[in-house]
């Protein structure tokens, strides 16, 4: 599914550097149409996470990953009995995709990639893990080939169970969605569906402007008896990025705790609360959470995030010291899965490495998935390269799809602005606060995880 994880998934954004832009717009335009954005906006009463207790299932971050690494291990043993089983190789394919699902390692998402390809190769079409090779190549970014998957799996000639066609209209919600084609995402997304499915509708209904209905949807879900702890911390940063859309701090910060009191050591819990010790104004405590987070983890994400606090806080060899390892660690992963890691190797790239490459990434990335998170990111790479006009096709094509952003109409602002369009920007500042009065506030910067 589509989480802060996956859903979500969560790295510095070129969004949050459009918040300082916006500054320089405002500049431009009549103090009483442009206010500083409000930091006391007051959240609206929902579900309250003090009361969700996790269900069964590995309760820390660690048991998980020891259950997932005997699960590989069993799994490794099996297809090396019966190395030509197409169906073993799923069986490890799926462990290793569950356990990248945990800890985020490309390593695990592109062995379980080569696997389901070469168990298609040798099962008679219209056999094989055609399903599992879907939700694979998606988690891979890879949408031509998860279409692939997902026709070969129509064409069995026995019809599949209820459950698997389910999760496949969950898939093909995605597809659509992160395509730009609202209206079959909506259509694939219309029906009761799996768990996977309502939260991907929350996603879709989020990203086309309605966020207090996503909240309901999400909300409704975390009210199942018994979620696994897993599951349980990635649906409440779902809820937590729900609430940093809308503005709204101090539901961000008890969804991002709830996630790491109802499952411990879950580096993206652990990034999510660091964030919002950024946004709360404690900082030094903030940095040295990202830079535990990042020694343990290398994760690029987290690195990201940790050059941008280190920067905002004078701290400029640290800053730099940080990005270098964080463009490091994307070119190792885009060599494992380029099109999985194109938009945050992109970003990392025009913000902190070579310009034209970033804005090259970013634009491959918008061209196959021309969703909210990558019309922002080629947008703002068009902005910053001093193609206003374009950049404002751009985000405008996207709101002619269906789409309906904060940070896309706090994009529109800045282009309008940059073109001279004063009215039109106060106009577009206007309505990206009416989402979000904080998009524009100074601290914005310091989101770095749960906008993709």
């Amino acid at each position: 599914m589509t989480t802060g994880a996956s859903a979500g998934r969560s790295r510095l954004r070129a969004w949050s550097w459009l918040a300082a832009a916006a500054l320089a717009v405002v500049a431009l335009l009549a103090a009483d149409a442009l206010r500083t954005a409000n930091d006391a906006v007051e959240p609206v009463p929902r579900l309250d996470p003090a009361t969700l207790r996790p269900g069964f299932g590995p309760a820390t971050f660690d048991a998980a990953l020891a259950t997932s690494n005997v699960a590989i291990e069993g799994a490794r043993a099996g297809l090396a009995t019966h190395p030509d089983e197409w169906l073993r190789m799923e069986m490890l394919a799926r462990a290793l995709a569950a356990r990248h699902r945990l800890t985020a390692d490309a390593a695990d998402l592109a062995e379980a990639d080569r696997l389901l390809s070469r168990a298609l190769a040798l099962a008679p079409w219209p056999a094989g893990p055609a399903l599992t090779a879907a939700e694979t190549a998606l988690s891979a970014h890879d949408l031509d080939r998860a279409e692939q998957a997902l026709a070969r799996f129509d064409a069995s000639a026995v019809p599949a169970p209820p459950d698997e066609q389910t999760a496949a209209g969950s898939l093909r919600c995605e597809i659509a969605f992160q395509r730009g084609e609202v209206p079959s995402a909506q259509q694939w997304c219309s029906g009761d569906g799996d768990l996977a499915g309502l939260l991907r509708r929350a996603n879709l209904v989020a990203g086309t402007g309605d966020l207090g209905e996503a909240i309901r949807i999400v909300e409704r879900q975390l009210r199942r008896p018994r979620i696994p702890p897993q599951a349980l911390a990635t649906m409440a940063l779902q809820r937590a990025s729900l609430a940093l859309a809308a503005g709204d701090r101090e539901g961000s910060g008890k969804w991002a705790r709830t996630a790491e009191r109802v499952f411990p050591g879950y580096w993206l819990s652990e990034a999510y609360v660091a964030q919002q010790l950024a946004l709360e104004g404690k900082r030094e405590e903030a940095l040295l959470r990202y830079a535990a987070l990042a020694e343990r983890t290398g994760n690029p994400d987290v690195l990201d995030a940790l050059a941008a606090l280190a920067a905002a806080d004078g701290q400029a060899t640290e800053a730099r010291d940080w990005a270098k390892r964080a463009g490091v660690a994307w070119e190792a992963r885009s060599r494992l899965l380029p099109l999985a890691y194109a938009s945050h190797h992109g970003e990392h790239e025009l913000l902190r490495g070579d310009r034209r490459r970033g804005l090259a990434l970013l634009e491959g990335d918008y061209r196959r998935r021309p969703y909210p998170p990558a019309i922002v990111h080629y947008g703002f790479a068009l902005w910053r390269s001093g193609d206003a006009a374009r950049a404002l096709d751009v985000v405008r094509q996207g709101e002619a799809a269906g789409f309906v952003a904060a940070d896309m109409k706090l994009l529109e602002a800045v282009a309008l602005g940059s073109l001279g369009r004063a009215a039109e920007a106060a106009e577009a500042l206007s309505e990206a606060r009416a989402i979000n009065p904080r998009i524009d506030s100074a601290s914005q910067r310091f989101v770095a995880f749960g906008r993709d």
